[in-house]
Formats: structure tokens, C-alpha cells, sequence
């Protein structure tokens, strides 16, 4: 009887998200980077506001 490996699921999700500290609400969580390359701007998921990286 031969043994099957498993195979792990790949944990691919959105290239740009980041974990930080929001500076509108203070929470610790996922940050979206949106905008293009030179002048990034970050969305704080918890309270949906916009803010300068």
C-alpha cells in the first residue's frame, strides 16, 4: 500500500495588505495600500478612513 502525501492549500491572498497600527483609531489590524507606487496611501479596514504612509 503506498502512502499519499497531502498537499497544503496555498494561502494567497491580496498582495497589498499589510498588519499595522492605525494613527485615526489605534487599532492594531489589516491595512489595504492603496494608490500607485510613489505616493501610497493607506486604508485602515476597522474605521475606513484614509491616511499618508
Amino acid at each position: 500500500m503506498v502512502r499519499r502525501k497531502t498537499v497544503k492549500p496555498r494561502a494567497s491572498g491580496p498582495k497589498n495588505v499589510t498588519t499595522g497600527l492605525c494613527p485615526k483609531c489605534g487599532t492594531i489590524g489589516k491595512i489595504l495600500i492603496i494608490g500607485v507606487i510613489g505616493s501610497e496611501k493607506g486604508k485602515c479596514q476597522s474605521c475606513n478612513s484614509e491616511f499618508t504612509l
